[in-house]
């Protein structure tokens, strides 16, 4: 527990650094939460209250431990002397006046550009352009293998790790990861079907990935298809079929396995290495239950390797 404290902290503190406030409030009330008693969270806990009731409370939350610290005092006394603005008076600071409105980013710019094509069409070429591109969209999204440039999926450069992956911490959501074994799994074969996986609860998923061996490697003996992250396959061959057919759920071990998970193409012959996981808690950081993932009939596995072997297309 003490290493989940200390790489929940120090997250937060490089959060807080980087300008990722929201983040780095997170990490920290979570950490107060769990761990009433740390005095040093409670400190950076000033640092991302957000009004003077939430300082005063954290203030006191320090003096209940400390009552002699001498921060928590000067903070408290700079409190009290801070004037209410008069009526009439704006309360807004000079850092608020002066900061221009944000203009959107070039990605952002790019992702207007098909409704501002939109409002410019005809009313019935326009329903036409909507809903291709909400077809085309939900495509991309659902089916791509792709991070759409880091907009999506788990933050690996944030992801806290302990008891050897038993816990998984994000930074909004945690899991709790139950093994079926020590030892470790290999698939090695030809890709079938890859796509990424989108679901909110269980983003530390990323892939589902169908590798086949002899004769379901060969689309021309068997048809195969992956749908809402279970696999089918049917075949018209009167003769027994040789080979094997194994659905990955992949959760990447770090941010450098991800990367590679996003290189796996269809027809791709890939070494894919891991421990089979049996289930998968949800939980947000207050620890509200969101659901279980239960492997049935796959392979959910925690992805320590990934090797492309070969792809006769490249």
């Amino acid at each position: 527990m003490a290493n989940t404290t200390d790489q929940r902290l120090q997250s937060a503190i490089k959060a807080l650094k980087a300008g990722k406030h929201s983040r780095a409030r997170r990490l920290i009330l979570a950490e107060v939460k769990e761990n009433p008693s740390n005095l040093t969270a409670w400190t950076w806990a000033l640092e991302v209250a957000a009004n003077e009731k939430e300082k005063r409370t954290i203030i006191k939350s320090i003096l209940s431990l400390d009552p002699n610290h001498k921060g928590a005092l000067i903070y408290l006394r700079k409190l009290d002397q801070i004037q209410i603005p008069t009526e009439g008076t704006s309360s807004k600071s000079p850092i608020d006046e002066a900061v221009p409105a944000k203009k959107p980013s070039r990605l952002g710019s790019l992702l207007l550009l098909p409704f501002r094509l939109l409002t410019s069409l005809p009313l019935s070429c326009g329903l036409i352009f909507l809903i291709a591109s909400l077809a085309a969209g939900g495509y991309f999204y659902f089916q791509v293998n792709s991070s759409f440039f880091g907009l999506v999926g788990a933050d690996f450069d944030n992801i806290i790790v302990s008891n050897s992956y038993e816990l998984i911490e994000s930074d909004d959501l945690y899991w709790e990861i139950q093994f079926e074994g020590q030892g470790k799994s290999k698939y090695i074969g030809t890709v079938r079907h890859v796509s990424p996986i989108r679901i909110k609860e269980f983003k530390i998923l990323s892939h589902d990935i169908l590798v086949t061996t002899a004769d379901y490697s060969n689309p021309d003996i068997v048809e195969t298809s992956v749908i809402n992250h279970k696999f089918a396959w049917k075949t018209t061959n009167t003769e027994p079929l040789i080979g094997s057919i194994n659905l990955i759920h992949a959760i990447p071990a770090n941010k450098a396995i991800y990367q590679q998970l996003l290189t796996i193409n269809y027809g791709d012959t890939v070494n894919i290495v891991g421990r089979e996981i049996y289930s998968i808690k949800s939980y947000d950081l207050d620890k509200t239950f969101l659901g279980t993932w239960i492997d049935t009939g796959c392979n959910t596995l925690l992805v320590d390797s990934v090797t492309v072997l070969d792809n006769p297309d490249r």
